[in-house]
C-alpha cells in the first residue's frame, strides 16, 4: 500500500527495500499495452537516460517527475507493468495493481508491505538463474564457488517476515532516496 502522490522513484525505492536489495544499480518501470494490434511500451527510468537503440523517442520518462497517480491514469488502459532492477542481472518483477482507492489513512501507516514469501533477491548473484543455483548450493552445502566470489561474506538466505519487512521499510527507503537522488 502506497500513497499515489509519491513519485515512481519513491515506489522504486519501496520495491528495492521490500525485495531486500541494496540499491546499488539502476532501475526502471515498463508499462506496455496493445494499441491497434501493435505493442506499445513506455519506459520510466532512473536515471533518465537517452537510449535510442532500445527506446523510441517520446516513450521514455523520468521516475523522478512522474507520480503514481499519473502512471496509473485511466488513459494507461491497464495496471500491469514491470519493475526492472540491475540491467546486468536483469531482475524483472511483474506487478499488477489490484485496486486504486481513496482512503482515510494515517501517512505514517504507509507505505506498507501486505504480504510476501521466499528469500528476497541477492545483488550481483547472476539474476534469476544465479539465485536458483545459489539456493541449491546453499541447501547442499557446496558453497566453494561462492566463497571464491564473496569471500566470507556469503549472501544470507533469510525467509520473508512481514513484521521485519515493514519495520525496515521506511528507514531503508530514506537511505535509498538519499543514495539515488544525491547522485542524480
Amino acid at each position: 500500500m502506497i500513497n499515489a502522490e509519491r513519485s515512481l522513484a519513491y515506489f522504486g525505492y519501496t520495491l528495492i527495500s521490500a525485495f531486500r536489495l541494496e540499491g546499488s544499480h539502476l532501475f526502471g518501470f515498463q508499462k506496455s499495452f496493445e494499441l491497434f494490434n501493435h505493442q506499445q511500451s513506455y519506459y520510466y527510468l532512473l536515471p533518465a537516460m537517452d537510449l535510442p537503440e532500445f527506446v523510441a523517442p517520446g516513450k521514455q520518462y523520468s521516475v523522478m517527475h512522474t507520480n503514481l497517480s499519473q502512471f496509473f491514469s485511466s488513459s494507461n488502459l491497464n495496471n500491469q507493468f514491470t519493475f526492472q532492477y540491475d540491467f546486468g542481472d536483469n531482475w524483472k518483477i511483474s506487478l499488477n495493481v489490484e485496486s486504486i482507492e481513496t482512503k482515510e489513512i494515517m501517512l505514517h501507516d504507509i507505505p506498507r508491505v501486505t504480504g510476501g514469501s521466499g528469500y528476497g533477491l541477492i545483488e550481483d548473484i547472476g539474476g534469476n538463474s544465479g539465485l536458483h543455483e545459489y539456493i541449491e548450493a546453499f541447501a547442499s552445502g557446496d558453497l566453494d564457488h561462492y566463497y571464491q566470489i564473496f569471500g566470507n561474506q556469503l549472501p544470507h538466505l533469510r525467509p520473508f517476515s512481514l513484521p521485519i519487512a515493514n519495520e525496515k521499510l521506511k528507514p531503508e527507503i530514506s537511505i535509498l532516496k538519499r543514495q539515488y537522488e544525491d547522485n542524480e
